[in-house]
């Protein structure tokens, strides 16, 4: 009953009934036909608001009037058209909700900008609800999925290695032009949106070039700009305003960049123009480097003030070992190990971490005085991002494919980094749900954890493109075997 019970409340199945925050509540559903819409009206019954304000955009062959009776009636409907050519005209969905009886009538023909105008519009007790097609869900969803990749570049080589990483078009047509650091950053937008892109940045001065692999209409594409942060300034005052959810990609990229914004500070050490440093506090017998050095609570304890002492910024405490072949360690056992060295190194000048997969020791760590939750196991356990909602703790998400190490463990990469960075993008949207602030969720890319050692170098050499998911990154460098190539 306990494995059924965790399984169902890890399963997550991305547009249907897909909730992706509260205040307002939004909710993204791919109901596509009468029979789904009865089903989403059934469970959106079961929510109390004042207002439902509907996101609709469907394909031509669907029986729209039928879906329009069937869904809840909106206090107000946009009616929007998704990019494949299947989509109905927003003119025709609106018309069809006014003879439903919807309480106001608009439309926003981009579903980026649809649903940027309802959730504007949305006051806390509201619920949002986007339906109708799976190619509008999916397009609605970028708004909490879109990231910017960003690297700095100091010359053609470097801007021809981003390039041909994303298999773009010919990196021989690339110049370095107008002055000052030239920054290259990568994303994925409709192919619409990348020929506006790539038309816009050009006139200024920078270079957008757009991968030939996946250009199929309709489609999301890879696109590569490489401009000045004044040339992306300016892109961005272009972007605004403009149709096909262009100004939703141009305060996408605003707030990625940091253009125009003063960088929100919370007190934490990472916040500042240093890199801050955590130190590891491993109180078991059979950890890789320090197994049993400090199993003793004095010990643990001295060894805690030496790391204060020597200026460190987050003491991050393990109770159980993640090494190759680790011996699983119940939850007392763990909670035997961690919570007295918590108790008693509260009182440090440092933020105290919990090295833990388990969400009942993250709870019980919290309450006996620990700042952050680490989890190597990029939330494994489903209470985990709770638990750190509920606390409002700042909680590291690592990639994980295997915790403990599995040494014989050897998944294929496309681009490690890519790969790593999109799947902690749903890892992070998971806790983000749950409540916890973007600010809160620390990513960390998993140094040797179903990495290579070559892997885990270029996980290293390209780690500021981790900003891209919007938080800190942690880099768990220690006592690599990676750093034996060397």
């Amino acid at each position: 009953d306990d494995a059924i019970a965790r399984g169902l409340r890890s399963a997550h199945w991305p547009g249907r009934f897909e909730v992706m925050g509260a205040d307002p509540v939004v909710v993204l559903d791919g109901a596509h036909n009468p029979g789904a819409c009865g089903a989403v009206a059934e469970t959106v019954a079961e929510f109390d608001y004042d207002r439902l304000l509907t996101v609709f955009g469907a394909m031509h062959d669907k029986d729209h009037g039928a879906m329009a009776a069937t869904l809840p009636t909106p206090d107000h409907v946009w009616a929007c058209e998704p990019v494949p050519d299947r989509a109905e005209d927003a003119d025709v969905l609106a018309a069809v909700f006014e003879d439903a009886g919807a309480g106001a009538v608009s439309v926003t023909r981009a579903v980026e900008s649809a649903v940027a105008d309802a959730i504007a519009e949305a006051t806390a007790d509201d619920l949002v609800l986007v339906a109708g097609s799976l190619f509008a869900v999916a397009e609605a969803r970028t708004r909490w999925t879109r990231t910017f990749a960003e690297t700095d570049v100091d010359s053609l080589d470097d801007a021809r290695d981003a390039l041909e990483r994303a298999h773009v078009t010919p990196p021989g047509v690339w110049r370095m032009r107008g002055k000052g650091v030239h920054r290259v950053v990568k994303t994925r937008v409709q192919t619409r949106q990348a020929q506006y892109l790539k038309e816009e940045l050009l006139s200024l001065g920078g270079e957008c070039s757009v991968s030939g692999l996946n250009a199929q209409s309709g489609a999301m594409v890879d696109a590569v700009m490489m401009a000045t942060m004044a040339q992306f300034k300016r892109l961005c005052e272009k972007l605004d305003g403009q149709p096909y959810g262009l100004s939703e990609v141009g305060a996408d990229l605003r707030e990625s960049l940091g253009i125009q914004a003063a960088p929100a500070t919370h007190g934490y050490p990472w916040e500042g123009e240093r890199t801050a440093v955590m130190g590891i506090l491993n109180v078991t017998p059979d950890s890789f480097h320090d197994g049993g050095e400090y199993g003793a609570l004095e010990d643990a304890v001295a060894r805690a003030e030496s790391m204060a002492e020597n200026g460190v910024d987050v003491i991050d405490i393990g109770g159980e070992s993640t090494r190759p072949g680790a011996d699983a360690v119940s939850v007392a056992d763990e909670l035997d190990r961690v919570l007295p060295v918590i108790e008693r190194i509260s009182d440090l000048d440092v933020l105290l971490s919990v090295d833990t997969r388990k969400a009942e020791v993250a709870r019980q760590a919290l309450e006996a005085g620990a700042d952050i939750l680490n989890d190597v196991t990029g939330l494994d356990d489903p209470e985990m991002r709770f638990v750190a909602a509920e606390y409002d703790a700042p909680i590291v998400v690592m990639h994980s494919i295997d915790a403990p190490v599995d040494p014989d463990s050897d998944p294929d990469y496309d681009d490690v980094v890519d790969d790593v960075i999109a799947e902690l993008t749903e890892r992070v949207l998971l806790a983000e749900k749950a409540g916890v602030p973007r600010e809160r969720i620390i990513v960390d890319p998993g140094l040797g954890f179903g990495k290579s050692a070559a892997e885990g170098f270029e996980l290293l050499d390209r780690a500021d493109e981790f900003h891209a998911l919007g938080g800190p990154v942690l880099v768990g460098h220690s006592h690599k075997s990676m750093f034996g190539a060397v």
